[in-house]
């Protein structure tokens, strides 16, 4: 097993071992935005954390990466170990499973999201499998009733609604593309001070 240090997902969170079952400390609201919780999970995405993707170094509205956090709940994790032992894939470390971290890529045009890494957990933020999926998603061919629908479309709503925060934050990575309107990058400069100031 190897220790993770995704900073990006974890910030502030504490993951506690509990008698009966492995289980996540209440996320702090201030960086964690709850979506829902479904028969199998509890799903969090870190808002603190959400970037507008790069194209050498320039910002690309349209895409959108942010990490998020699965709590198991007992059925998904014995379903999750039950498929390992089918595969005689390792169960080191798997009695105390708590959940899994991914890292998520959105193009907002395509309407789609692509796994670009998947981390099992186990209740002390160790890693007890990772992988690089890059599995493309397509939103829009996913049934209404879909879990992981609405909590993809839940991500893209609150993005929309802090455009200002997200590219403030995106601009510490990459720069505005050429031919911004100089009333945009004014308006960025001026968010920022405003923010600074409280």
């Amino acid at each position: 097993m190897k220790k993770i240090f995704l900073a990006f997902v974890f910030s502030f969170t504490a993951i506690t071992a509990a008698s009966a079952a492995p289980a996540i400390s209440p996320l702090p609201p201030h960086i964690f935005e709850w979506v829902q919780s479904s028969e199998r999970a509890g799903y969090w995405f870190n808002k603190m954390e959400i970037y507008y993707g790069l194209n050498s170094g320039v910002i690309d509205k349209n895409r959108i990466t942010v990490p998020i956090i699965k709590v198991y709940d007992d059925v998904q994790i014995n379903e999750v170990i039950t498929k390992r032992r089918w595969h005689d894939m390792s169960l080191a470390g798997y009695e105390i499973l708590a959940g899994a971290a991914e890292y998520l890529e959105f193009n907002i045009k395509e309407r789609t999201v692509t796994i670009k890494r998947h981390d099992e957990l186990d209740n002390t933020l160790t890693s007890l499998s990772s992988e690089m999926p890059n599995k493309k998603i397509y939103l829009d061919k996913m049934g209404d009733k879909n879990v992981d629908k609405n909590f993809y479309n839940a991500i893209l709503d609150f993005a929309a609604n802090h455009q200002d925060e997200i590219l403030k934050r995106s601009l510490t990575k990459g720069k505005l593309p050429e031919g911004t309107k100089p009333d945009d990058k004014k308006k960025v400069k001026n968010n920022t001070k405003v923010k600074n100031k409280r």
